[in-house]
């Protein structure tokens, strides 16, 4: 009579189940780097901590496309490609695409956005622009958030990366890029920065890895405390090394989701 009962409790105690999680590493302007993320040895640590590799996520003439089959697996990550040299909006609009494809493939799972430099502004601009619930965490990775004292244009061009490919940029491809930063330059109208700085932030958890020795984006400004509406509401990580993505940024991120560092 009483096996039943001991039974239920028993079940009671187990730990349930944990949600799937999904997590999507978005890149900032690349120019021959293909695969930025997986170039830059940042998937190896995640996968080292238990996140399966999903693949690559592609547009195509049918949509979005998946390059390999779906993992069953409770943690994992997808890289994306991107049209990192064209404006904020339209890259958002690419985001969109992709979150509507993931759930559509995993759904009511919990969806994580790793996003590097200019795509930290991306990421903020999906979320403001459209409800997207089954974002639950943004992390960003030397992006400015902040606008009032942001390297100049120019100096963008000769202290990052960018410096050495810039005299090899076709002239469409510098408009390009003059197009894509033009809205995140100080003083500048219709600047991105500013006008997500006015705008209501989704309740999900945020956390900024700041590069304290990048030259391309000043430190200060990859603080998402900066961002009024976030103030208070951000967790910010400092990261020795420059404005490129590195492999220590996959150990950083899996440890945030191993309880080295908790969430607000």
């Amino acid at each position: 009579m009483l096996r039943p009962i001991v039974v239920a409790v028993l079940l009671f105690l187990l730990p349930l189940p944990l949600a799937g999680q999904v997590m999507l590493l978005i890149p900032g302007y690349q120019t021959e780097v293909a695969h930025p993320f997986r170039e830059a040895g940042v998937t190896i640590p995640l996968a080292g901590s238990g996140w399966a590799d999903g693949g690559q996520m592609l547009p195509s003439l049918r949509g979005v496309e998946f390059d390999r089959s779906p993992e069953a697996t409770r943690k994992l990550f997808y890289t994306l490609v991107m049209p990192t040299e064209r404006p904020v909006s339209m890259q958002a609009e690419w985001l969109n695409l992709y979150l509507d494809a993931v759930a559509r493939r995993h759904p009511d799972e919990p969806v994580i956005l790793v996003a590097h430099s200019i795509a930290g502004v991306v990421a903020r601009y999906s979320l403001v622009t459209r409800r997207r619930p089954e974002v639950e965490v943004l992390i960003t990775i030397a992006s400015p958030h902040v606008d009032s004292s942001m390297i100049q244009l120019g100096d963008f061009f000769w202290q990052s990366p960018l410096g050495t490919y810039t005299p090899l940029l076709s002239q469409a491809d510098l408009q390009r890029l003059l197009e894509l930063y033009s809205g995140i330059s100080p003083n500048q109208p219709g600047n991105v920065l500013r006008w997500l700085s006015h705008q209501t932030h989704p309740d999900i958890r945020y956390v900024g890895i700041v590069r304290f020795s990048d030259t391309v984006v000043d430190p200060v400004l990859q603080d998402l405390n900066r961002v009024a509406d976030l103030r208070g509401r951000a967790e910010m990580l400092l990261s020795p090394g420059g404005h490129a993505l590195e492999a220590m940024d996959g150990t950083l991120i899996a440890a945030l989701f191993s309880g080295q560092f908790p969430s607000r």
